[in-house]
């Protein structure tokens, strides 16, 4: 199993009460779990007190849902973790009254194996760092009152960071009985040297990004540099509690950074929003495996032509697996030139209306919509799912809709 996360180098968790409020009434945990390395960032709501316990409870409930139970789909484990954290925190505070009204905020990210995986409720913020564009980027949209404005075009993000009303939240766990958390549509695969950066909004609402981005770009200690980062908060007013987790990348190889940015991003090459286009929110990423389907069409979309190919023996086409329950290898019919298939990767999309993902990981095209999903059985035993595309999109590999023959 790859692990890209070093503890020992490549972790910083640092928090800090700032300059204003007289205690911390944030949370954060790092830890390696059955189910990966997590990372949990809260910011706790309702007074000293509620705030702190709420945001104590949402990590640690976080954590005990990760350590005990099985992660099959990322995203729904997430919200499920998510979920379970807003019902521990909203029965403690009917219980209790004197904690009634308390909330936070959350952030949590999984790294299992060469992924990273993400949720959020509220307005902490996960950031990406990509080394070689020395550029970062947001992974998450804040679940504010502001941020709706910025949808609704009503105002530009900009103004956003100054709006008096920046503060109030749509979103956050333990408010009321249920919760619908925000988990990522598909993983981060991250570069050599990249980093995420989870902060409470008392990192990013006392900088501008690009000063956060400068200190990444100069990072040579993830402690440091999220000394760094709090120390500038500060200076900048140390409204609010500070909590900064940096999480820096290493062994993954020469690969490029694939992810799905929730706004332009900012460089360090150019000052402001960096002027770039939606390639970088392709979605050339998941997990499972092409469909029957798609192996019987590879004599007519993959193998060079010939003659013979009308008269090919079609009867053993077979789906091996390959990896896990969802991933398998491709094998063409007898009689024809074998093909080395690369890797075909599919995700389930949680309540995106444009439905799942299924990538070709030779090219990073990649298809949307609607798939069918039929189990696959050995010697009796189910071995997990094939998806036989119903109603899709296909895209290039720069997000621009193929076009049709």
């Amino acid at each position: 199993m790859m692990n890209i996360v070093n503890f020992d180098s490549g972790v910083c968790a640092m928090t800090d009460t700032g300059l204003v409020r007289p205690h911390n009434e944030d949370s954060n945990r790092v830890a390696h779990t059955v189910n990966g390395d997590l990372f949990v960032v809260c910011d706790g709501m309702g007074g000293h007190v509620g705030g702190a316990t709420a945001s104590r409870i949402g990590v640690d409930s976080v954590c005990q849902y990760v350590n005990t139970h099985e992660c099959t789909i990322p995203q729904q484990f997430l919200t499920k973790a998510l979920e379970y954290a807003n019902a521990q925190i909203y029965n403690e505070s009917r219980s209790n009254p004197e904690l009634s009204g308390m909330g936070t905020t959350a952030c949590v990210v999984l790294v299992r194996e060469d992924k990273v995986w993400y949720a959020h409720v509220g307005d902490s913020r996960i950031y990406y760092f990509n080394a070689k564009q020395k550029a970062l980027y947001r992974l998450t949209k804040d679940h504010s009152v502001v941020q709706a404005l910025v949808d609704r075009g009503e105002i530009t993000e900009a103004e956003a960071e100054h709006h008096p009303e920046k503060n109030k939240i749509r979103k956050s766990l333990g408010i009321k009985s249920n919760v619908e958390p925000e988990p990522c549509q598909m993983p981060l695969i991250p570069a050599e040297g990249d980093a995420v950066l989870i902060c409470s909004d008392g990192l990013s609402g006392m900088m501008d990004e690009e000063d956060i981005l400068d200190v990444l770009v100069g990072m040579t200690d993830v402690n440091m540099a999220g000394k760094t980062l709090i120390d500038l908060a500060k200076s900048g007013g140390g409204t609010d509690n500070i909590t900064v987790q940096i999480v820096k990348f290493s062994g993954v190889g020469s690969r490029d950074a694939m992810f799905d940015a929730k706004n332009k991003g900012v460089s360090s090459q150019v000052k402001g929003i960096a002027v770039k286009n939606n390639s970088k929110r392709i979605w050339p990423w998941f997990v499972i495996a092409a469909s029957v389907i798609m192996i019987v069409c590879a004599g007519v979309l993959l193998l060079s032509p010939s003659s013979t190919e009308t008269n090919v023996d079609k009867s053993n086409v077979t789906v091996v697996t390959a990896k896990d329950e969802y991933a398998y290898k491709k094998e063409v019919p007898s009689g024809v030139k074998p093909i080395v298939f690369d890797k075909y990767e599919f995700y389930k999309r949680p309540n995106n209306p444009q439905g799942d993902l299924l990538v070709d990981m030779k090219n990073y095209t990649y298809s949307i919509g609607t798939f069918e999903e039929l189990p696959i059985y050995e010697n009796g035993n189910r071995k997990g799912t094939k998806y036989l595309p119903q109603k899709v999109t296909e895209y290039n590999r720069d997000g621009s809709p193929k076009q049709k023959n």
